[in-house]
């Protein structure tokens, strides 16, 4: 039985940024979670290219991209594990 516990997200990082410019992501659309701690967390949805209110999306090869892989002490970027299906 699979645990339902487990966290959906992944700290974004350069093997999930390398395997989606391999693999043709060409926008990655950036929306803030909802939570309660002081740390923010934003989720990174690869090839979305329509934004909602409040969303911004990048082209992959932004610097803005790449600066998302700086650590930062209060903020956090996130992959849901559905988008890294091709990963394991």
């Amino acid at each position: 039985m699979e645990n339902q516990d487990k966290n959906p997200y992944s700290l974004f990082s350069t093997s999930i940024f390398k395997d989606w410019k391999e693999n043709g992501v060409k926008y990655v659309k950036l929306v803030e979670l909802e939570s309660d701690l002081a740390v923010q967390f934003f989720e990174l949805i690869p090839n979305s290219e329509i934004p909602d209110e409040a969303e911004t999306i990048y082209h992959i090869d932004s610097e803005d991209v790449a600066d998302l892989l700086l650590p930062a002490k209060n903020v956090k970027f996130l992959v849901h594990d559905i988008y890294l299906e091709g990963e394991e």
